[in-house]
């Protein structure tokens, strides 16, 4: 059921040159990122464009872009909400990321030629150094990406990126918690040291301890959260 909260976006600043369709994309997709437009959520055109200060068109192809980032619901005659996922599906998703990124990383370790580890080994030590928000999350977003694609299983790579989006969200609140971002770190050098020596077992070990942790990280947020609400966090 969709929920109607109150949600309030500031008006957009200018982003560059950018087309103002794609400045309020951004600024859009930039908040469900951030959990200011919370999942099953249902989003007002209307009340969206005069608080960007924007028209209602911009807004319009920005909920197309969004849908097809998988990060809203468009129904016919019944509106636009933000994309949410029940607990069995996030659960779900972190088994089976967990299994595949875990493939990846394997198969990258083992085949991964030296220039490509060193190409690998300069996105990590960008996001180490990285200290803006969603700068860190699209590095780690690479990160991850980079290694599924230097597995050379094509399949490993399509399916990852089936649900990227809902994995940047994470990233995201992980991100903005400077114990969790100084651990993932630390699990990210331990992935790349097993791939630098072209361990594939414990690579596979280092990447899917990396994903369980995440979802551990997840859980506890979501807890931390219900409690603050007094809601149910069923995770």
């Amino acid at each position: 059921m969709d929920k109607h909260e109150e949600y309030h976006l500031k008006p957009i600043d200018s982003i560059g040159r950018l087309p103002l369709s794609e400045q309020v994309y951004i600024t859009l997709k930039q908040a469900v990122l951030r959990g200011e437009l919370k999942p099953q959520v249902k989003l007002n055109e209307v009340k969206i464009a005069e608080q960007l200060q924007v028209s209602a068109t911009p807004v319009r192809e920005a909920f197309r872009k969004l849908a097809k980032d998988n990060l809203v619901v468009i129904k016919p005659w019944k509106g636009v909400t933000v994309k949410g996922y029940t607990p069995e599906e996030i659960i779900a998703m972190y088994q089976c990321r967990e299994v595949m990124e875990g493939l990846g990383a394997r198969l990258c370790a083992l085949y991964a030629t030296d220039e490509q580890i060193r190409e690998l080994e300069e996105v990590c030590d960008e996001g180490r150094r990285e200290e803006d928000p969603e700068e860190r999350v699209a590095i780690n977003s690479r990160f991850h990406s980079l290694i599924a694609m230097l597995s050379g299983n094509e399949r490993v790579a399509d399916y990852l990126s089936d649900f990227r989006e809902m994995v940047n969200r994470d990233m995201y609140i992980s991100t903005m918690d400077s114990e969790r971002s100084l651990e993932c770190d630390k699990e990210h050098d331990a992935i790349m040291e097993a791939i630098r020596q072209h361990d594939g077992e414990v690579a596979e070990q280092q990447m899917r301890n990396h994903i369980r942790n995440a979802f551990v990280f997840k859980k506890a947020h979501a807890d931390l959260r219900a409690k603050k609400f007094g809601e149910n966090s069923n995770l």
